[in-house]
């Protein structure tokens, strides 16, 4: 796992399905995937005018509690410099990025723990070893990136 500035988690994930029960919405799919390193499943809502995914591709998807590569938290402002050549940024190293807030844990079977996280309206589901997740807090603001495996 990933410890670079605010990184929390980060894994590849392996697409296993689109859209399995349709779309809702026209801009809106939702993916499925299951993770290599840490035998995790991943479903995901996203913007898919913005990341195209296919079945079977691979994707490193991180969870960051800021964007600055230091990992100084940003909370409660604005950087207008941030990602640029004056202050580079997990941005850079993304091809996708939402911001969201953990809302809810739940048990599982085979002892698992699922992490819930909104992204405005857009869901994520998380399920594997408690272990692999314990920097994941409660009610706390969080960074999805994405960037898919060449």
């Amino acid at each position: 796992m990933s410890r670079e500035g605010g990184v929390i988690f980060e894994d590849i994930f392996e697409v296993k399905n689109v859209d399995p029960d349709g779309r809702k919405f026209d801009k809106v799919s939702r993916m499925i995937c299951d993770s290599e390193g840490y035998e995790m499943e991943l479903v995901l809502d996203f913007n898919n005018d913005v990341l195209n995914v296919e079945i079977s591709d691979k994707l490193t998807i991180a969870l960051a509690t800021t964007l600055d590569k230091g990992g100084m938290l940003m909370e409660g402002y604005y950087d207008p410099f941030l990602g640029t050549d004056d202050k580079p940024s997990l941005l850079d190293d993304y091809d996708y990025v939402m911001h969201g807030r953990v809302y809810k844990f739940k048990p599982q079977k085979n002892d698992k723990r699922a992490v819930y996280v909104s992204f405005g309206g857009l869901l994520m589901r998380l399920i594997g070893d408690p272990r692999n997740m314990q920097h994941i807090d409660p009610d706390t603001n969080l960074y999805l990136l994405i960037s898919k495996v060449q």
